[in-house]
């Protein structure tokens, strides 16, 4: 007599089991904050200069985003929402040393 479960079963459960945990790790390591979207997805593309962004008054660097997204492709690594969220951060709670 067989218990029911078979090899493709327990195959099956764990193939599942590996993909919601590789699931949940990439969902909760996603940039959230503007803090953590500037730092992943504007090092995409070049090295983050801490001291070239600090020539700029705070109130001039949301436009970096701007003309980055317009001018140079970044609209295909930063959506919109993300933008908003990056430029707070940039006007906002970026601390230059």
């Amino acid at each position: 007599m067989t218990s029911g479960w078979t090899c493709s079963r327990v195959s099956m459960i764990l193939g599942l089991v590996i993909c919601t945990a590789g699931f949940a790790w990439w969902w909760f390591n996603l940039p959230r904050t503007g803090e953590e979207l500037f730092q992943v997805r504007c090092s995409t593309c070049h090295e983050l200069r801490s001291t070239r962004l600090c020539e700029f008054a705070p109130e001039l660097r949301p436009a970096i985003v701007q003309v980055m997204r317009r001018q140079h492709g970044a609209d295909e690594v930063i959506d919109i929402n993300e933008a908003v969220l990056i430029e707070n951060y940039l006007r906002e709670e970026f601390k230059c040393r």
